[in-house]
């Protein structure tokens, strides 16, 4: 935080900015989710604090700490995160996870009522968050990503981002940053993903003809050898899953890549169907299978529609990449992506309240500082030194002096 500059005036200052940050983490990292209740929590603790740092005129108020917030440089402290999470876990040879977020409370503060966003970037393996860039709105995402990728290191890592990040621009920066990527075409790119749905579709159609009928000649019967596919069944929550992968290890049935795409060598459709359970009023399990729904659909949701589009019954999304993948790992790399969703995005919301967080011009730094903290309660939960559960992870180091002076105040160790 020392590295951080201080955007106040030295003469006017009571409070080391440092110090004020390192508290508003730690009050993170306790529960707290604004900063009156940080603040608060601060003067409670405040003998435990100052067996760390100096704090020599107490806890700052709350207008100060606004006012600091909002002056310091936010792609400055953006660096000094990057850096700080790049000390801690490496972004070689990982997988990459790229969204933006909105910061939905803010969205009323802002002239045109569009909410602002953050993009972040997660390590899917550790989910730890090892970057931020802010934008001013979802239409900045195209331009952020190349931007984004190259202030990290991803050589040999895996990047996945949703449909808005396949753009030529974007694959040939990670390329050139020696990296892969695997990314979601929707129809956001009509003739791809046309494509996609059409050739991929006779290739599984016509696979599942000639297990029936021996004599059956193929549609593309040269395709055939380069195309695979698996599917899974299984009980998620209140809803089963049906999900289908195929893939074919030959790019050249998209037109784009004759000229634009050529580094692309696997083309793939991912297609999901989610059936709420049903139950009769004797306890029995009445769910239909998927020939009925797709057909009928159910009391739960009598007409399931196809959507590319997160939380409809039915998704199909085409994929590309410039690795040689079997139908397994490509799902497998698909879902593991919406770990930014799951594991960060939502606890962002639901732990650390940061979609009502009503802060205009300090919104992107308080991003950050919920990352610090966020990152830090990951890593102990890494170690097993807490609870698997966020909000009890937060309990655990309220609680716990010695987590918090091992995680905050006596530095952290390298996950190399």
């Amino acid at each position: 935080m020392r590295a951080v500059p201080d955007p106040r005036c030295g003469r006017k200052t009571k409070h080391d900015h440092a110090e004020v940050l390192v508290c508003l983490v730690a009050g993170f990292l306790a529960g707290r989710t604004t900063i009156r209740r940080i603040l608060k929590w601060c003067r409670r603790n405040l003998a435990e604090l100052r067996r760390h740092i100096p704090l020599k005129n107490g806890i700052a108020s709350p207008s100060t700490v606004c006012r600091m917030l909002s002056g310091i440089d936010e792609e400055l402290f953006a660096l000094e995160f990057m850096e700080w999470a790049g000390e801690i876990a490496s972004t070689k040879g990982t997988h990459l996870a790229i969204d933006g977020k909105a910061l939905r409370a803010a969205m009323e503060k802002v002239k045109d009522f569009r909410a602002p966003m953050v993009m972040n970037a997660l390590d899917v393996a550790t989910g730890l968050v090892v970057a931020q860039m802010p934008l001013k709105d979802k239409d900045c995402e195209i331009t952020a990503i190349p931007q984004l990728l190259g202030l990290l290191d991803i050589k040999g890592s895996t990047v996945t981002t949703d449909a808005v990040g396949t753009q030529t621009e974007v694959m040939e920066q990670i390329l050139r940053q020696e990296g892969h990527f695997v990314l979601m075409v929707k129809k956001n790119q009509p003739q791809s993903y046309g494509e996609i749905t059409k050739y991929l579709g006779e290739l599984s159609e016509d696979r599942r003809k000639m297990k029936e009928d021996k004599g059956y000649r193929p549609r593309h019967p040269e395709m055939q050898e380069k195309y695979e596919e698996v599917c899974y069944h299984e009980r998620n929550r209140d809803r089963m899953e049906h999900r289908w992968y195929g893939v074919c290890t030959e790019g050249s049935i998209l037109t784009r890549t004759q000229k634009e795409w050529p580094f692309i060598r696997t083309v793939g459709r991912a297609r999901q169907v989610r059936i709420p359970l049903e139950r009769d009023s004797d306890g029995n399990d009445i769910t239909p299978d998927v020939e009925t729904f797709l057909a009928k659909g159910s009391r739960r949701s009598p007409k399931p529609s196809m959507d590319g589009e997160a939380g409809k019954d039915i998704q199909e999304t085409g994929m590309i990449s410039d690795l040689l993948l079997t139908a397994e790992r490509m799902g497998k790399i698909k879902r593991a992506h919406w770990a930014v969703e799951n594991r960060l995005h939502h606890v962002l919301d639901d732990s650390f309240r940061e979609d009502r967080s009503p802060a205009k011009k300090s919104k992107n730094n308080l991003a950050l500082l919920r990352k610090f903290a966020y990152n830090i309660l990951r890593l102990a939960m890494l170690a097993g030194e807490c609870s698997q559960i966020m909000t009890e992870a937060m309990d655990d180091f309220h609680d716990t002096p010695a987590l918090m002076r091992k995680y905050v105040f006596s530095g952290i160790k390298s996950f190399y």
